[in-house]
């Protein structure tokens, strides 16, 4: 029969479950990074995020099965549709047949051109791996190694780029003699560095969601969200954190910067945590083979916090050992290195015109 594009709806269940089977189809369960709660909430429309674009959802067929995915979606006023939950067999014809009807659907709505990989939103997921294909990591972009190239193929050109770096341990005799006496100096002009307690939680996600709102503004692909939907995005960290390797940053009492990194679990968990998990979990968290650093925040008035917290890191991995990765810092964005960085593992967000 051939490749056939297949657009659906929320009601339609064979696609439905077409769609969220394909992964499985793809990759070894070692390496799957699919969350499928999530992919059917978005689906269905019924996604806490939902309620801010609209999504159109595209099936590629061949000889009835489904071969490639993925989801065009719009936000009111944009210019530019994001495009992701990008799946596909290596199949060129049949990406270009998504790519195509994805364009399609783009230049009907009087769009631009796409951009992506966006999985709906900023705050689910984006970006494209493409180098390093050793297995995933917790927080990390997962895919194959040949999506780059079924984009290229497809007219898409290379916008913006990231770069995440694995660090070493970081041997004991490598002391920073600078570092107590900086932290010292901080502290006298107001500044205090701590790591928060499990029961504030809560006030922790509230403070780093107030600088975000502040940090984020002019990131691409950026989308405010309230402080409930990102509680709800985030509050599976919960039970993931180490909270020696969480720091928060105050400056008279008033949060100015942050630091979050959470032990590598791979792909064990992808955005939540199931009940018959959590002793793992634990386990993993109190003693964890690698951490991935998820994010940084400063305030721009309070800069130099950016190499305290870096210097604060080294500090805490040389007690625990362990290595690290830095995770997805933007290439250009003056992201900090913390210690010996040994490997890149690049990622890249790509666009087009329609």
């Amino acid at each position: 029969m051939g490749l056939r594009a297949v657009i659906f709806g929320p009601r339609s269940e064979e696609q439905i479950r077409d769609f969220l089977s394909l992964p499985k189809r793809i990759y070894v369960k070692e390496e799957l990074m699919q969350n499928e709660k999530e992919e059917r909430a978005i689906l269905k429309g019924r996604h806490i995020l939902s309620h801010y674009f609209t999504i159109t959802p595209i099936l590629v067929y061949e000889d009835d099965k489904a071969v490639s995915r993925g989801i065009v979606t719009v936000y009111p006023g944009d210019e530019y549709a994001f495009f992701g939950f990008f799946e596909s067999r290596d199949n060129s014809a049949a990406a270009g047949l998504l790519f195509h009807t994805a364009s399609g659907l783009a230049r009907d709505m009087g769009l631009k051109g796409i951009v992506g990989p966006v999985d709906c939103s900023f705050w689910i997921r984006y970006r494209l791996k493409i180098n390093q294909f050793r297995g995933p990591h917790t927080g990390e972009p997962y895919n194959k190694e040949y999506y780059l190239r079924l984009w290229e193929e497809n007219g898409f050109q290379v916008g913006e780029q990231y770069a995440s770096k694995h660090y070493r341990v970081v041997k004991n005799e490598e002391g920073n003699d600078k570092y107590l006496d900086r932290l010292a100096r901080k502290r006298n002009e107001g500044y205090e560095i701590v790591s928060p307690r499990a029961r504030d939680f809560r006030k922790t996600l509230r403070e780093i969601y107030n600088l975000l709102l502040e940090l984020n503004g002019s990131f691409p692909v950026y989308k405010k969200i309230t402080e409930a939907e990102f509680r709800s995005q985030f509050k599976y960290l919960r039970h993931m954190i180490n909270y020696s390797m969480v720091k928060m940053a105050y400056y008279h009492g008033a949060a100015v910067g942050f630091f979050v990194a959470v032990p590598n679990f791979g792909n064990a968990i992808c955005g939540r945590i199931r009940p018959w998990q959590l002793p793992a979990v634990w386990a993993g968290k109190k003693k964890p083979q690698s951490y991935v650093m998820l994010q940084m925040g400063v305030n721009p008035e309070h800069q130099e916090l950016v190499k305290v917290f870096a210097e604060t890191i080294h500090h805490e991995l040389k007690i625990q050992q362990v290595p690290s990765m830095g995770a997805l810092t933007r290439i250009g964005g003056g992201g900090k290195e913390y210690v010996g960085a040994r490997t890149n593992y690049e990622y890249v967000m790509l666009e087009r015109e329609v």
